[in-house]
């Protein structure tokens, strides 16, 4: 198990445990298919290969739009959006790891986000 952040639809964030696998991976965000976002708006903020795990077909299933995961994908600037819950990890080489500090990335996204409600997590 693994320990990473979660920010869902209706601006919830907290710290969720994880088995740290592609499966457990998507069912923690309710998606059949992940991949892995990252956007040099996340490096500026993060100073760090901080990637986002999302549904890859959140549009297409009608998800909500996740507005922290949008903007920080770069959504203002290209339009497109981040639909569905999203959880980070950090690139190191060809792997995606789980944080090295969760409770101070989610500190940084409560600050860079206050419309975010601190929720306890649920693995």
């Amino acid at each position: 198990m693994a320990k990473t952040v979660k920010i869902t639809t209706d601006n919830r964030i907290s710290v969720v445990e994880v088995p740290w696998d592609v499966e457990a991976q998507g069912e923690m965000i309710g998606a059949d298919c992940t991949e892995t976002v990252k956007t040099r708006r996340m490096y500026d903020l993060f100073k760090d290969y901080v990637v986002m795990i999302v549904d890859e077909s959140g549009i297409i299933k009608e998800r909500p739009f996740n507005s922290a995961a949008s903007y920080l994908y770069g959504a203002d600037i290209h339009g497109c959006g981040i639909a569905g819950d999203v959880l980070f990890g950090i690139q190191k080489g060809p792997e995606i790891l789980p944080p090295d500090d969760v409770e101070a990335l989610k500190g940084l996204l409560m600050q860079k986000f206050p419309g975010l409600s601190e929720t306890e997590g649920v693995s």
